[in-house]
């Protein structure tokens, strides 16, 4: 599972020409939701044999999770790049990107996986260094991982009867921590290329907390 969330810097006097940011981060939000609600709720074409089990409340509970989910992470995420960016005197804006977060929709149902990349935080008005670029692209996975240790620690420390509150709790920590680990990977446009080029100590660290958290918690290790 994955959330986009990437971060990307251009030309110092190049704005972006959309101007709905909060249209567009909505729209972003609700099409992540959505796959991760098909991926939660095991909608996907390798488990068309179950759809015979198929339950309306089920699935309604998967999005309703996933909007809350999804809507901390995918959203306080861009936030942190933005106003990061913003505080090194840059202006910021996030823009969705919409043949991705179509594939997204369409990649969760038929792989049932969550490759999200619904858009990104530019960065305008201001050519950043090295050092700042790697900053404003650290902030995303640290939100993420900082998330992740507060759904956990609430999660522990509650004895939780129902059923959604428990679900949420619990996927607000693998979700944030796999939101994290994607964004680490050092190709693209994703936050993890600026940040090994930054500090490589810090691009491990964060690899480890990320990846690592979320393998021990699924079990894996």
């Amino acid at each position: 599972m994955s959330d986009e969330i990437n971060y990307q810097n251009i030309n110092t006097h190049t704005q972006p020409k959309r101007k709905n940011e909060v249209k567009d981060i909505v729209i972003a939000w609700l099409g992540i939701s959505v796959c991760f609600a098909l991926v939660l709720g095991g909608y996907n074409l390798f488990n068309l044999k179950n759809l015979s089990d198929f339950s309306l409340t089920n699935l309604i509970t998967f999005i309703i999770v996933s909007l809350i989910v999804t809507g901390t992470a995918f959203i306080l995420h861009e936030l942190a790049h933005k106003y990061s960016a913003i505080y090194f005197g840059a202006k910021a804006q996030f823009i969705k990107w919409n043949t991705p977060l179509i594939l997204a929709i369409i990649f969760a149902f038929i792989l049932g996986f969550v490759f999200v990349a619904p858009g990104a935080v530019y960065v305008f008005g201001k050519s950043l260094s090295r050092k700042e670029n790697g900053i404003v692209s650290v902030a995303g996975p640290v939100t993420n991982i900082i998330l992740a240790g507060l759904f956990y620690t609430i999660l522990i420390l509650g004895n939780y009867q129902n059923i959604i509150i428990l679900t949420t709790l619990t996927l607000g920590v693998l979700i944030n921590l796999w939101i994290a680990f994607f964004n680490l990977i050092p190709i693209g446009p994703l936050d993890g290329k600026a940040i090994f080029l930054w500090n490589p100590f810090i691009w491990v660290i964060l690899v480890i907390l990320s990846l690592g958290g979320y393998l021990l918690l699924t079990g894996v290790i």
